[in-house]
């Protein structure tokens, strides 16, 4: 009975484990999300007043009513717009815990948080649940890297039960992320707040034993780039100049730490250059770069590493010892000036690397921020500690998972994707791919049947009018709205599950999608 659902306007939500996107309705020029909500709510602490707001007004219960007693109540609990304005004010923290449902932990997983954050964003949206019209097309969170059959059934029950949703289809976030990157084949590496997952789809299949989590996210690196804005002595002149007296370890601290959440909320473009990997980056770029035209020399080795060319050999000299020490004397000093020019460009260079930020405590001065800020990254790249754990490791584990065919490895590295919010830095999927050279042929003239010459890095393509331009952050939401347009109107059922089908089956219902003749 799927095919009723044909006419009415699906809606899609992309739960990620820090914010959701939604939208309903889909276009025939795919939008970008109408509503985009932070993925956490606030609840009273134990023995905090019940104060709370509504609409920007205070309310508090009177003494006889259930919320003055019972401080757990949904009635006090906090979300989007009203949280916002509850934690601009002074001392929040004590009165109020903030709670991130979609987040994973090692203890239960917070269903009924989960449920009121839903509820909230179908608030948003428009939708009345009573008399919901809408089926739902759903990306749960990609952490644990995995989706087990037992959360399927709980979102399936939440779905159907919670939300009154007259259809329900559920969609894996690699494969989601895949397909709006125009692939069916490859590797999708989500970036969360404290965990990385990796993920590898073979044919629109999401082979999850190959799944491999890496315990580094956006958390540590906020965490070391405050830890090196700490340390920049430049930064701390120009806080120091605008604050002037008052200056202590304290307001330090506190306004270090409003600059390191300007760059991360506004500097993701150009003004942010993750550095790629030193050695192995030159190799990358060689194997992917085309060659000349006309260019048949012979491979040479050094050159594909270190990217310079190599030395050759010196001339037999009939010159005279003296005549040979003068030059000699003159080449050393020559490339003695030559060093000292290339330092003194490149101090030139990192005294021009600056961008201005304001922040709410000075907001009309402009701090100077230096290259420091390239750094942001180095976590994910180079490990929380020196010979730590790395996400391009952890690809590379995934990779090498026993269960993929010669084949199937060769293949996936034709298609890399990188997803989660970090993805909004422009500079960091390129970036990382420098860093997968270990991985590669050294050269693209070297044949070899079991070891890739080369990756790819994915992007949203153009062709996409309303995400041209757009981060891969985005590619989730994208792909489940692709998925939608077909999900919901397939005569025999097999993309999703109908009221119908609930109700005879309950929520195992949902292991059948996909799988019924």
């Amino acid at each position: 009975m799927a095919f009723l659902l044909r006419d009415n306007q699906p809606t899609v939500v992309h739960c990620d484990t820090d914010v959701l996107r939604a939208t309903l309705g889909i276009q025939e020029y795919l939008a970008l999300p109408t509503v985009t909500l932070k993925a956490c709510y606030a609840t009273p602490r134990a023995g905090s007043s019940s104060t709370r707001l509504i609409d920007g007004a205070r309310e508090t219960p009177a003494a006889d009513t259930p919320d003055a007693t019972d401080q757990t109540g949904k009635n006090a609990w906090l979300v989007g717009a009203d949280l916002e304005k509850a934690m601009e004010e002074s001392g929040w923290e004590e009165r109020l815990e903030v709670r991130w449902p979609f987040r994973h932990t090692k203890k239960a997983d917070d269903w009924e948080g989960r449920e009121f954050v839903l509820t909230h964003l179908y608030t948003l949206l428009g939708i009345r649940i009573e008399s919901n019209t809408s089926p739902l097309l759903l990306i749960p969170p990609p952490s644990p890297p995995s989706l087990p059959l037992p959360d399927q059934a709980m979102y399936c029950q939440m779905a159907f039960e919670q939300l009154n949703v007259p259809g329900f289809s559920v969609l894996p976030n690699p494969l989601a992320s895949l397909f709006a990157l125009n692939a069916t084949t490859g590797i999708i590496l989500h970036i969360g707040r404290t965990t990385s997952e990796v993920s590898i789809i073979v044919d629109s299949l999401v082979r999850w034993e190959c799944s491999t989590t890496v315990e580094i996210g956006q958390e540590d690196c906020e965490a070391w780039f405050i830890d090196l804005l700490n340390r920049d002595e430049s930064l701390e002149t120009e806080l120091r100049a605008a604050v002037g007296e008052g200056w202590d370890e304290a307001t330090k601290q506190r306004l270090v730490r409003e600059v390191a959440e300007f760059v991360w909320k506004e500097c993701t473009g150009d003004d942010i250059e993750v550095p790629p990997a030193q050695v192995a980056s030159k190799a990358f770029v060689a194997a992917t770069q085309p060659a000349p035209e006309g260019d048949e020399g012979d491979f040479d080795v050094a050159k594909k590493l270190i990217g310079e060319p190599a030395p050759v050999a010196a001339a037999q000299s009939h010159k005279s010892k003296k005549a040979q020490q003068t030059a000699t004397t003159a080449a050393t000093k020559a490339a003695a000036d030559a060093v000292a020019a290339v330092a003194a460009e490149s101090e030139a260079t990192a005294q021009a690397d600056v961008i201005t930020v304001t922040i709410p405590s000075l907001p009309s001065k402009e701090i100077s921020l230096g290259p420091v800020r390239h750094r942001l990254c180095e976590p994910l790249l180079k490990g929380k500690t020196p010979g730590g754990d790395t996400v391009w490791e952890g690809m590379g584990r995934a990779v090498e998972s026993a269960s993929l065919s010669v084949g199937e490895r060769m293949a996936v590295w034709e298609a890399v994707g990188v997803v989660g919010e970090v993805a909004r830095i422009k500079s960091f999927a390129p970036a990382l791919m420098t860093f997968l050279s270990p991985f590669l042929l050294s050269s693209t003239d070297l044949p070899s049947d079991v070891q890739p010459a080369r990756v790819r890095l994915l992007s949203i393509p153009d062709y996409f009018t309303n995400f041209k331009g757009a981060t891969s952050e985005l590619a989730p939401f994208l792909g489940a709205s692709m998925v939608a347009k077909v999900a919901f109107s397939d005569a025999a059922g097999k993309h999703c599950t109908t009221k119908v089908d609930y109700n005879a089956k309950g929520p195992a219902v949902v292991y059948t999608v996909g799988n019924e003749e």
